[in-house]
């Protein structure tokens, strides 16, 4: 499949903020992500893999001790994060004279909240997850002035992520489709950030390769009006779906209605229905495309940390991002000097462009916070269960 190198463009930024040791003593490593919602699973994975990191490490690095804190970025009776509660994770990270880093955020968007407050403290950022376009690049489509300036207010980039932009992802998606003979598509999203986000890239990608878009949609969250939104979105005859939204329990609901009013149509769906968890009920037949493959896919290192995690950690490859963000944290203190407690050297070390060999496989940090090379692995998942059908790599 080929992917356009056009993402990466306008992702260059400056590296590390003013200069800020912390105090003598232990230095504290926050992570931010949900424990509870659809992201609870993979959230409890991305700390599973980030304790054992640090474990392997005996918990020093340079003769420094360094401890985690776990802190919940979602509230009871919320599908994903909360943002109040982003913020608040944030804050505290910041407040903390002893912070050398944080850890987060796990779902679409939820850095956009915290980056500013991060940045502003000059604290290296690591996400496991997010792959919010803006963050890191302009956005294909988006207005002048919603680039990744605004989450940078001291003029530093202190962010990197271990996955490929959703500008990417929508990118891929779109090229699937029409590998697969698609010539007329509809979007669907729901009220998420990720779903709503996604499905403007996903928009933007189809028109850039002339790949007809009949609607972009999003239904009411009652599922009683699922069949007529289907009914409205079949008039418009395209011959696939892509839904962005999350794997919610109406994600199932909402899925089966729209297979039942367009039973020809082939359904595509979003990394975030891939890992959302448990499986929505009654959920069809739908291709998705995910920036984790399966665990068995890893290498050796790899095989070694998700044996030593807990059994439901080790269910996913969610642990071993947490792991490779908790150790580039470690190799970034370790790097920045002898006394390590240098927050603006430890944010410069970790953005530096080289190549890792990591528990998730070898890649390059590049300018401005990403890593290359862009890879997805594509599934088809159902209330039956996930299966996967091979790596998907960009060509040239």
């Amino acid at each position: 499949m080929a992917l356009s190198a056009a993402f990466l463009a306008g992702c260059g930024g400056g590296h590390a903020a003013t200069s800020e040791r912390t105090p003598d003593g232990p230095m504290t490593v926050y992570l931010s992500a949900p424990r509870q919602g659809v992201e609870a699973r993979a959230g409890e994975a991305v700390a599973a893999g980030a304790r054992q990191a640090l474990a392997d490490a005996r918990g020093r690095v340079n003769g420094r001790d360094v401890r985690l804190v776990q802190l919940d970025a979602s509230k009871p009776g919320t599908p994903t994060w909360d943002p109040a509660v982003v913020e608040e994770n944030a804050k505290r990270a910041a407040a903390d004279p002893t912070t050398i880093a944080y850890i987060g955020e796990l779902d679409e968007g939820g850095s956009a909240i915290s980056v500013p407050v991060t940045n502003d403290a000059g604290i290296l950022q690591v996400s496991p997850l997010d792959g919010l376009t803006t963050l890191t690049c302009d956005q294909p489509g988006a207005a002048t002035g919603t680039g990744p300036a605004r989450y940078y207010p001291s003029g530093k980039r202190t962010f990197l992520r271990l996955v490929p932009t959703d500008a990417a992802q929508a990118t891929a998606l779109v090229a699937w489709a029409r590998e697969r003979g698609v010539q007329r598509i509809a979007v669907v999203q729901d009220d998420e950030v990720f779903g709503r986000v996604l499905a403007q890239q996903v928009v933007v990608a189809a028109e850039r390769v002339r790949l007809p878009v009949t609607d972009l949609a999003e239904p009411h969250d009652d599922p009683a009006t699922y069949d007529d939104f289907s009914k409205k979105l079949a008039a418009t005859h395209p011959d696939a779906v892509v839904y962005t939204g999350l794997g919610d329990a109406r994600a199932g609901l909402l899925l089966t209605a729209l297979k039942r009013a367009l039973p020809q149509a082939r359904l595509f769906g979003s990394s975030a229905l891939a890992t959302a968890g448990p499986t929505p009920p009654q959920l069809p037949g739908v291709e998705l495309l995910s920036p984790l493959l399966p665990p068995g896919a890893y290498g050796p290192r790899a095989r070694k940390v998700l044996k030593a995690v807990p059994p439901d950690a080790a269910n996913g490859a969610e642990a071993l991002y947490g792991y490779e963000a908790m150790r580039l944290v470690l190799d970034a203190i370790a790097a920045s000097g002898a006394e390590s407690g240098d927050r603006a050297a430890a944010a410069q070390a970790a953005l530096a462009p080289r190549e890792r060999r990591s528990v998730i496989g070898v890649y390059r940090v590049i300018g401005g916070g990403d890593v290359a090379p862009t890879r997805f692995a594509a599934y088809e998942r159902s209330a039956t269960g996930i299966r996967y059908l091979g790596e998907r790599v960009p060509k040239g």
